[in-house]
């Protein structure tokens, strides 16, 4: 039998009845074509460019998957993340940066 470890990391998009995802960052061509490859892949996504933008997404409809850049023009990606974890506790969010620090 299976440990549910395991069985998390077999799970496909399909698994999941919630698969809304949000797409911060602001990049506008990494994050189009990131949300077209994910859109193909089952995700139903929802971007944003910006800290603002994004918690104002988190807030009207919190997302079960996140993929946030850390630096973004207004502020810190962080701040999202606090905001989707206020509103659904079990989102699984990814981090991004281009820096090196």
């Amino acid at each position: 039998m299976r440990t549910e470890q395991e069985k998390i990391k077999t799970q496909k998009v399909a698994d999941f009845p919630d698969k809304s995802l949000l797409i911060v960052d602001d990049d506008n061509s990494l994050r189009d074509r990131l949300a077209r490859a994910m859109e193909k892949k089952g995700f139903k996504v929802v971007q944003a460019e910006s800290v603002k933008q994004g918690i104002s997404q988190a807030k009207n409809t919190p997302p079960a998957f996140a993929v946030i850049d850390l630096r973004l023009r207004d502020g810190n990606g962080l701040e999202v993340v606090k905001e989707i974890k206020k509103f659904k506790k079990d989102s699984r969010v990814i981090m991004l940066t281009g820096y090196g620090n």
